[in-house]
C-alpha cells in the first residue's frame, strides 16, 4: 500500500461539520441575494457581513472571506 494512502486512512474521519453557509435558515431571495454579492468583486467581505448581521446572522468578516475564497473561487485584491 502506498504510504500517503496508508497514512490517510488512519487519520480520523471529518466529523461532518457543517459551515455557516449551510446551515443558517434563510429564505430563497436571500441566499440568492447572497451568493449574487459573494461573487461581485465591487462587494466587500465587510459589507457582506453588515447585511448579514442586519438579518440576523452572526458572520465574522473573516469567514465571510473565506467562503468567498474556497466556496466561490473568489480572489479579491
Amino acid at each position: 500500500m502506498d504510504e500517503f494512502v496508508e497514512a490517510q486512512a488512519g487519520l480520523r474521519k471529518p466529523n461532518g461539520f457543517k459551515a455557516w453557509w449551510q446551515t443558517i435558515d434563510m429564505t430563497d431571495e436571500q441566499r440568492q441575494s447572497l451568493f449574487a454579492a459573494g461573487q461581485n468583486p465591487d462587494i466587500s467581505h465587510r459589507a457582506i457581513h453588515l447585511v448579514l448581521k442586519r438579518w440576523g446572522f452572526d458572520v465574522t468578516v473573516a469567514s465571510v472571506g473565506h467562503w468567498r475564497r474556497t466556496h466561490l473561487g473568489m480572489l479579491l485584491r
